[in-house]
């Protein structure tokens, strides 16, 4: 009897040991760290640049589009006379608008109340739309960013507008005849 519960100790623990070393190792850390490894996903609030963006501190809109300009080669660090005027109630609920198109510097007018009620991809396509205006001259005939109605825009949609926008792609600058009767319209009403 002490023969048969001998050798069936022996293979319950032969057992025991081929099953440990089957089922542990290094493969198994791997395989845990992988499953518990948390993703990233991409969006405006983890964004390097456009997580900057302040909606109190409007020249940071600014600032996150010359350093997106210079991602693409574009500087803009010779632009130094950039004003945000702050008004309040500007037609049809419109949030921002655009007064230094063809003219030498930068000056957007922005209602801060509507413009703190858009969210985060709202103020940046809108802001950027802007800006395109003054910086650029751009119409609103080549689209992307530069298409007339602000919108929220997925991320990964923006940012492949804003490099559209920055490589030339997708804007078409107002001509001459366009920028002598837009100067005439903000003339009137800025007076």
């Amino acid at each position: 009897m002490s023969k048969i519960l001998f050798t069936f100790l022996i293979k319950i623990f032969l057992f025991l040991v081929l099953f440990i070393q089957c089922s542990g190792g290094s493969d198994d850390n791997d395989l845990k760290g992988y499953l518990q490894e948390e993703s990233i996903i991409p969006d405006y609030d983890n964004d390097p640049i456009y997580s900057k963006a302040n909606a109190r501190n409007l020249t940071s809109f600014w600032d996150i589009f010359v350093e997106s300009a210079s991602l693409y080669g574009k500087d803009l660090s010779n632009i130094t006379d950039i004003e945000f005027v702050s008004e309040a109630d500007l037609a049809g609920g419109t949030a921002a608008r655009a007064l230094g198109s063809c003219h030498d510097y930068v000056k957007i007018q922005v209602d801060e109340t509507v413009f703190r009620n858009l969210t985060l991809g709202e103020q940046l396509f809108l802001m950027y739309h802007e800006f395109g205006h003054d910086v650029f001259n751009a119409s609103h005939d080549g689209g992307g960013l530069m298409a007339p109605n602000v919108r929220s825009v997925e991320y990964t949609l923006f940012q492949r507008e804003v490099e559209d926008f920055f490589t030339g792609v997708d804007y078409i600058e107002w001509t001459d005849e366009e920028c002598d009767i837009i100067r005439e319209l903000l003339k009137t009403e800025t007076q």
